[in-house]
């Protein structure tokens, strides 16, 4: 079995190569750096040596010039895996050091495994060939020194990079933050307001900015202290709050109707805050009183209109207006409420009135006429004509209907030709 030296400061990647290694029959032995190497390897010489380059204590560079400079290692294949100096001018010095492969992270496992045994085959049943002369110690200097600036070089230049997409991301956070038209607030868990954007300004009218609020307590958003008690109970039975309805007492102490979403994040430096959003909705509260009102007047006029009126819902009355009751004999709506529409007519005009109804519903959108003979409460039979046409009620599929008695229609065209 093979013996392998792995040399790796990382101790998750130094595990994973090891079972990579020892799944495929190979005896591992590990090192943190190059110092704990030459130590290993001189109380028990592996077949092969697989190093990183960056390394603390002693890196790979300098690990492979002392194992060229020690007789007893300097016959075993000393391998480079390194995922930080990756420059060609790292493999060439690598290389001129004595080291018979420079493999750059991340490899395919089949690739890093064929690669090592391509470099123990060259060494089986016969002596290590020679390595090439090591290099005098000013040359091995310099190049070492030379990787180390390349290597700065590359650090600088992703510094560089880091800090350029973290201004950009600071830059488009702050034109976020100063356009959303929702004001944004940060607050510690204890109350105090850390941040709140400019929109401040507008959500107040102009008589608070954002200076004005920093650092005071969060009651200054809120006109009562109910409004903060009912998003922190959300925040805490919920962890969030979503669209709670609130209200900002102005300087004036005018009030604005307000919505809050709100939620707990840690900071950066590990601190718990609270941020939040608050929405004026002053114009929703508005259009939602005009859309109450209209609604009552259509009830109200639909509730008084001369005709019956009815809406049908799987075949049943789930909504009617007095006059159709009254024209059937039944003393409120309620009474009518729940009956299949079709079981109203009589026994001789019940299929009919079924097949019609069906097809208004199935295939027919209306608008449909319909006369027949239904059945008053009393017994009594009156002629209907019905009007009706597809819709919706409550967001389900519907039929509205007006009903009106026929025999009506009839004497008001008698009234007419009287006159």
């Amino acid at each position: 079995m093979k013996h392998v030296l792995i040399v790796e400061d990382h101790e998750e990647n130094r595990n994973l190569l090891k079972l990579l290694l020892e799944v495929n029959g190979y005896r591992v032995s590990a090192a943190g750096n190059g110092a704990e190497a030459l130590a290993a390897a001189r109380s028990a010489a592996p077949d092969a040596i697989v190093s990183d380059v960056l390394m603390p204590t002693m890196d790979g560079f300098a690990l492979c010039r002392a194992w060229m400079q020690d007789e007893a290692l300097r016959a075993i294949p000393f391998i480079f895996y390194s995922a930080t100096y990756v420059r060609p001018d790292d493999e060439k010095y690598a290389l001129a050091l004595g080291a018979v492969r420079y493999l750059i992270k991340p490899l395919e496992a089949d690739v890093f495994l064929g690669e090592l045994r391509a470099v123990l085959g060259q060494w089986a049943g016969r002596p290590a060939p020679a390595p090439a002369p090591p290099l005098d110690d000013a040359a091995s200097r310099a190049l070492h020194e030379a990787a180390l600036a390349r290597k700065l070089e590359d650090k600088m230049a992703q510094l560089e990079a880091a800090n350029r997409k973290l201004r950009e991301s600071e830059e488009k956070y702050r034109r976020i933050f100063d356009s959303v038209q929702d004001v944004y607030v940060e607050t510690s868990l204890d109350g105090i307001i850390l941040e709140i954007s400019p929109q401040l300004a507008t959500l107040s009218q102009g008589q608070y900015k954002r200076e004005d609020i920093i650092g005071t307590s969060v009651d200054a958003l809120y006109a009562d202290a109910e409004y903060r008690d009912a998003i922190l109970s959300a925040i805490k039975q919920h962890g969030r709050a979503i669209d709670v309805d609130s209200t900002f007492r102005n300087r004036d102490g005018s009030l604005i109707p307000c919505s809050v979403s709100a939620t707990v994040v840690r900071s950066a430096e590990g601190e718990s805050r609270i941020v939040a959003t608050l929405r004026d909705i002053s114009r929703r509260k508005a259009d939602a009183g005009s859309l109450l009102e209209t609604e009552a007047r259509c009830r109200s006029l639909m509730q008084q209109w001369f005709d019956g009126m009815c809406v049908v819902q799987e075949q049943k009355l789930v909504w009617c207006n007095p006059r159709l009751a009254d024209i059937l004999g039944y003393a409120a709506e309620a009474d009518l409420i729940g009956k299949a529409l079709a079981s109203l007519a009589c026994e001789e005009d019940f299929a009919a009135t079924a097949e019609a109804l069906r097809r208004l519903i199935e295939e027919e959108p209306g608008p449909l006429g319909l006369a027949f003979a239904a059945v008053r409460k009393d017994g009594s039979l009156i002629r209907l004509e019905l009007q009706g046409a597809r819709g919706t009620y409550l967001g389900r599929p519907a039929v509205l209907a007006a009903v009106r008695a026929a025999c009506a229609k009839e004497r008001a065209g008698q009234a007419l030709e009287n006159n």
